[in-house]
């Protein structure tokens, strides 16, 4: 079974790489092949270390493997508890490193454990720091990844803080 990779819509604008959203099923068992199916050159892992010893535990192997900025494919971390955050200055440190591939014309993959919640706020600050009004990015991400956006207060707060931060990520 071959598990969804959705395409999430950044605003028209100069040319850039394509940001792509997944479960950890679709990249745990063969993170390249993932990455191959959709032509992307970074992947940025949501998943806690215990989350991925219990399904994939060689997948944690492949992100150590691939976690330096010379790497290629290069994989991104950025362990959140699931339903939970983290805080801001890691998300944003994740998102601007996001907004500099995808700008640089590389595509990405963002998972978490079901490409929902954790996922949905990457996403949906990527695509604010590319110009999207918030509201708008959080329908988009949704309609893109059906079911996918905060799960809860404590991550559409953080979405909220966060935005005034990211709109000045934006790229030229």
């Amino acid at each position: 079974m071959q598990h969804r990779i959705d395409e999430i819509p950044l605003p028209s604008g100069p040319t850039r790489g394509r940001l792509f959203v997944t479960n950890f099923s679709a990249v745990g068992p063969d993170p390249q092949a993932a990455l191959d199916r959709v032509g992307a050159t970074a992947l940025a892992c949501m998943l806690t270390d215990h989350e991925i010893e219990l399904r994939y535990p060689a997948y944690g192997d492949w992100l150590d493997t691939h976690a330096d900025e010379h790497s290629n494919p290069r994989a991104l971390r950025l362990p959140t508890p699931d339903g939970g955050v983290t805080s801001d200055e890691p998300v944003l440190d994740l998102v601007a490193e996001i907004v500099g591939s995808l700008g640089g014309g590389d595509s990405v993959v963002v998972h978490c454990g079901a490409g929902m919640a954790r996922t949905a706020v990457i996403g949906i600050l990527t695509m604010v720091a590319f110009g999207a009004e918030p509201q708008q990015a959080a329908i988009d991400f949704r309609a893109a990844r059906p079911g996918g956006g905060p799960d809860g207060p404590p991550q559409e707060h953080q979405i909220d803080r966060l935005i005034p931060r990211v709109q000045r990520l934006r790229p030229s």
